[in-house]
């Protein structure tokens, strides 16, 4: 029996040669900006290890520096989804200046992330304290109740250069000798403290940085969490920015898919769909 390909068959074949055609290509895009970023380090400062909806994969904290604290397990956290609530829920702190440093690699765009939440204080002015990078005061005043209210979950982005033997922060160029210094400066009230850390290499643009949704203009006491509360996770079906960072690894390693390699397989994958298609197109004509 004889098959007849109609004027309509061609056509559906031919969008759908054109439909395999754009998903190779965005299969060969998808690659290179899975490759364009590295994961230098990252902590759950207070906490134990944890990856994050963007793949991101967080060290346990073992500062021998300051005090380790879980209160924050006793609230639910709001602005970010459940499943990372727990880089906010733990916390290091100290009762004088204490920090995190790393090692990083080369000449570049930097990012480091600093991710906090008020679990104790009840209002503005109670805790105020500064961040300082490589000597450099690059958050002063920094009080995270009258940011964003309590049990909210809060970042801090500060982007730095690495040029040569010499680091630039906001208007500041100093020496560097490759090792970064993230400090939290005791303030006018309470003690500094941080609940997690990321560095990041670029280059960056700005969707390409993960973010948390714009905070409620108006915050209630979130009270005890409730292990029975039903949490609404609708509006956390997917991340706020692009997920371009499942393919970084852990702290203080090598990008394991910088190889050349590592591109094989999709790629493979999307030829042996196209070609049998583009074989029965040519036996259509």
């Amino acid at each position: 029996m004889r098959t007849v390909f109609t004027a309509n068959s061609t056509k559906e074949n031919m969008e759908i040669l054109y439909s395999l055609a754009i998903s190779l290509t965005s299969l060969l895009l998808l690659v290179k900006s899975s490759t364009a970023h590295d994961l230098i380090f990252a902590v759950n400062c207070g906490g134990g290890k944890h990856t994050d909806r963007y793949g991101i994969k967080y060290s346990s904290d073992g500062n021998p520096t300051g005090i380790a604290s879980s209160f924050g397990q006793s609230l639910i956290i709001s602005r970010v989804h459940p499943d990372d609530m727990p880089l906010y829920q733990t916390e290091r702190y100290h009762t004088s200046t204490f920090g995190y440093s790393t090692r990083v690699r080369g000449d570049g765009e930097y990012l480091v992330i600093l991710k906090f939440a008020e679990v104790y204080f009840t209002g503005p002015g109670q805790k105020v304290f500064d961040v300082v990078l490589n000597g450099v005061p690059v958050i002063q005043d920094l009080d995270i109740f009258a940011r964003v209210g309590k049990a909210v979950a809060h970042d801090e982005v500060v982007p730095f250069t690495v040029e040569g033997q010499q680091l630039s922060v906001r208007d500041a160029t100093i020496d560097f000798d490759g090792t970064l210094s993230i400090q939290f400066a005791k303030g006018p009230a309470d003690n500094p403290k941080v609940n997690a850390i990321v560095v990041l290499k670029g280059p960056f643009q700005q969707s390409d940085i993960p973010a948390l949704p714009p905070p409620k203009l108006e915050q209630e006491d979130p009270g005890p969490l409730d292990q029975d509360q039903d949490q609404d996770t609708d509006e956390w079906n997917k991340p706020s920015t692009p997920n371009k960072f499942k393919k970084l690894s852990g702290p203080r390693t090598l990008n394991p898919y910088s190889s050349d390699e590592s591109w094989f397989m999709p790629i493979t994958v999307a030829i042996a769909v196209f070609l049998p298609i583009l074989f029965c197109m040519c036996r259509i004509r």
